[in-house]
């Protein structure tokens, strides 16, 4: 393959990436529409208040829409802060941070020399919870938080669809760069035994 053909290659997956960040920022934004809408009707709000059902499932005072009993439920949570209401109130902050990570996102992805699938996997993950955040801060002032999960009775902390895309990302980034460093050391390995 020539520098042409791999330049042309190169771009085509950039496409994929830019194609898959936009389609998961409008889910995470269609999400989070729906939820700030229905968590703000009258009705939702009243039932809230003094509990009641939306079809099979109950609105339990304090704890939101119960979807598993005493796991999961769907509670609107205004997060002005990090993960864990870290840096509470630091909208402003927060956003030039998300700014800064997305820019060196695209450093280092213009930095790759070959692109896999799962480092297009988890470049467009990153690309769109990062995003999917820095428009809610940019809009409303606050990031629309609303799965929540009481693990083993622990109140783990309110997230989005986002927030899952950025850790799963990580995650995913966090193998890629692992197995690297596994086959750079085998091949190493390989020509100091020859």
């Amino acid at each position: 393959m020539n520098k042409d053909e791999k330049k042309n290659n190169l771009l085509k997956k950039y496409k994929y990436i830019i194609i898959f960040s936009i389609m998961g920022i409008i889910l995470d934004q269609i999400v989070k529409l729906l939820v700030q809408f229905n968590f703000n009707s009258s009705s939702l709000s009243r039932m809230l208040m003094s509990g009641g059902s939306i079809g099979p499932f109950k609105v339990i005072s304090g704890r939101g829409i119960e979807i598993i009993h005493n796991f999961f439920y769907i509670t609107f949570v205004k997060n002005t802060g990090g993960a864990w209401g870290i840096f509470s109130g630091n909208v402003i902050w927060l956003a030039l941070i998300s700014v800064a990570v997305v820019i060196m996102l695209i450093f280092f992805l213009r930095k790759e020399k070959e692109l896999s699938k799962l480092t297009i996997t988890y470049y467009s993950l990153l690309f769109a919870g990062i995003i999917g955040n820095l428009i809610d801060r940019i809009i409303n002032g606050y990031v629309t938080d609303f799965l929540n999960f009481y693990l083993f009775g622990y109140d783990y902390p309110v997230f989005n669809i986002a927030d899952c895309f950025i850790v799963i990302g990580i995650m995913l980034m966090f193998i890629d760069v692992v197995r690297g460093e596994i086959n750079e050391h085998k091949k190493r390995k390989g020509q100091h035994s020859s």
